[in-house]
């Protein structure tokens, strides 16, 4: 089988978005699949979307309803093959993109469409509810970092780690604004924000706010395959997002090495962490300071935690098992053989 995935962003700092989708790819290849990945921000995209029209996939996927969802729709009824789209996140929670026609016709006419986890299925069919009879279920994988030989973890700093893109919906700045009054109680606090810009008047804002504290590092854009080494000496890794289409990478990251995480409470992080069991979550600002203090002092809680999310992840989100899903989805969507498909 030959799918073609669409990825809306492939330049620039690293989202959830192109890790998800080069993960998938490489595991459908590792099943036997031919794969060809159009990514729409590069400059080639018309070479790309020309050798599709010249040797047509079986399918095609695209990654994110409003991004991807139109072009993968428009090269689908060319080519007459069918389509699905994976909502990522922005597509079902900003409401410019949200509701935006295209948005509605791509989602409309795709002959499948997937998320990551069940609480944001529901949110999905509430929205959109013409797609309740082809929406699935499909959870994200996560590939474990090679762990580190020796981890530079010093007693006299606890290291909070957040990895996240400067942009708004990532809530940096309440990250910080809600920890400030705990740094300067806890002199050790540290918090590390990993990620390039992707918003420049946000990433001044940010830099404009961390100016003159100590205690917090702007680590910049950090090549993905040299995160591992980051989750390794953290004490804590720290998700703030106004909202998350599915399961952060980033923390199943985290969680896949056994580093203990403390989560905005919002849908896509609800699915992924049970309270206590394999995470923590925060509903406000006081709550994400009381439950950091708790931690910094409880260090047997967080790593009996941490093991647990770890053996929780592994299992359940193996990317696997992610692949083995789509390619049984794909199958069921195209023609039985011998008889008359689209193509």
């Amino acid at each position: 089988m030959r799918i073609a995935l669409f990825c809306p962003f492939t330049q620039g700092p690293t989202r959830g978005n192109i890790t998800s989708v080069q993960r998938i790819a490489r595991h459908l290849q590792l099943n036997g699949n031919q794969v060809d990945l159009i990514p729409l921000d590069a400059p080639d995209r018309s070479l790309c979307l020309q050798r599709l029209i010249a040797a047509p996939p079986d399918l095609l996927h695209a990654f994110h309803a409003f991004h991807a969802g139109p072009i993968t729709r428009s090269m689908a009824h060319t080519l007459g093959v069918p389509y699905l789209i994976t909502l990522t996140g922005s597509d079902l929670f900003d409401p410019a993109l949200r509701d935006h026609p295209e948005t509605l016709l791509a989602l409309n006419d795709a002959t499948s469409i997937t998320c990551f986890d069940h609480l944001v299925a529901e949110l999905a069919t509430q929205t959109f509810p013409r797609i309740a009879g082809k929406l699935v279920v499909i959870p994200q994988g996560v590939e474990p970092f090679a762990v580190p030989v020796a981890a530079e973890r010093t007693a006299d700093r606890f290291c909070i780690l957040l990895p996240a893109a400067l942009r708004p919906v990532k809530g940096i700045d309440y990250a910080i604004t809600h920890l400030a009054p705990l740094a300067a109680e806890r002199p050790e606090l540290r918090l590390w924000i990993a990620g390039g810009s992707l918003d420049d008047t946000y990433t001044e804002a940010i830099e404009r706010q961390a100016a003159g504290l100590p205690w917090v590092k702007l680590l910049g854009e950090i090549p993905h395959q040299e995160m591992g080494d980051l989750y390794a000496v953290a004490d804590l890794v720290l998700n703030s997002s106004q909202f998350e289409g599915g399961m952060a990478n980033a923390l199943l990251e985290a969680m896949a090495m056994a580093k203990p995480v403390l989560a905005r409470d919002v849908p896509g992080n609800r699915s992924l962490i049970h309270h206590g069991r394999t995470g923590w979550l925060y509903r406000d600002g006081s709550d994400l300071r009381n439950q950091t203090r708790q931690l910094m002092d409880d260090p047997a809680l967080r790593d009996t935690v941490a093991r647990q999310a770890r053996q929780h992840v592994l299992t359940q989100y193996s990317p696997q098992q992610e692949a083995g899903l789509l390619i049984r989805l794909y199958h069921s969507l195209l023609p039985a053989p011998g008889s008359s498909g689209t193509k």
